[in-house]
């Protein structure tokens, strides 16, 4: 078993290298499992896919931009350099996933729940939305968080190490995630602008 070490988390991948798996050239149907293949091209663009499965696969300079993907589950799947702008995911389960280098500038992430190791490695998450999402056992290394703006999310156990945070909406939404002592700086400045605090010089 081949696995990808991203700061403290593990990820299990898919097993199979790219060049010995075949494509998969189209949307699949409602309740469909997608397994041990290669997903490539703009076939998913815009697509609307719900109650799937993908697993031990790769997605690799895939335009998953606009795609509406609900009720899903990924399970050991690697992401490379995929576009998801402006997608929206809701309730989906993913599990030994790597996003590596992709975009999810506008994208909607919704109650995406993590129920084992999740990293994203060098994403853009620009204006992004993460909404009631559980992500214990994620990892984020830099990334850019300009305007993402995080609701209602579990991030006990989420490491953010390595990332600018200063793009943040919020510094409260950060409770129980795990930072450097190198992102204090931020972290601070991102409260005194959440709490509208003005931090004056006091006379010697």
């Amino acid at each position: 078993m081949q696995i990808r070490a991203v700061r403290d988390v593990k990820v299990l991948l898919p097993g199979e290298e790219p060049d010995d798996l075949p494509r998969w050239e189209k949307a699949p149907r409602a309740g469909e499992a997608v397994s041990e293949v290669v997903i490539t091209g703009d076939t998913w663009a815009r697509a609307t896919l719900e109650d799937i499965s993908v697993t031990r696969s790769w997605l690799t300079d895939a335009d998953l931009s606009g795609l509406t993907l609900t009720s899903a589950r990924l399970d050991r799947c690697v992401l490379t350099s995929c576009s998801l702008v402006g997608a929206h995911l809701d309730t989906v389960a993913v599990k030994d996933v790597i996003f590596e280098n992709c975009r999810l500038d506008y994208a909607t992430l919704h109650q995406i729940k993590a129920t084992g190791p999740v990293a994203f490695v060098g994403c853009s998450l620009t204006e992004t939305a993460l909404s009631a999402c559980a992500l214990p056992t994620a990892a984020f290394d830099g990334c850019k968080f300009t305007g993402l703006a995080i609701e209602s999310c579990d991030l006990r156990g989420t490491d953010l190490r390595g990332n600018d945070l200063s793009g943040l909406a919020s510094a409260t939404a950060l409770r129980g995630a795990i930072l450097g002592d190198s992102q204090l700086p931020a972290l601070t400045q991102l409260f005194l602008d959440e709490l509208a605090i003005t931090v004056a010089l006091e006379s010697p």
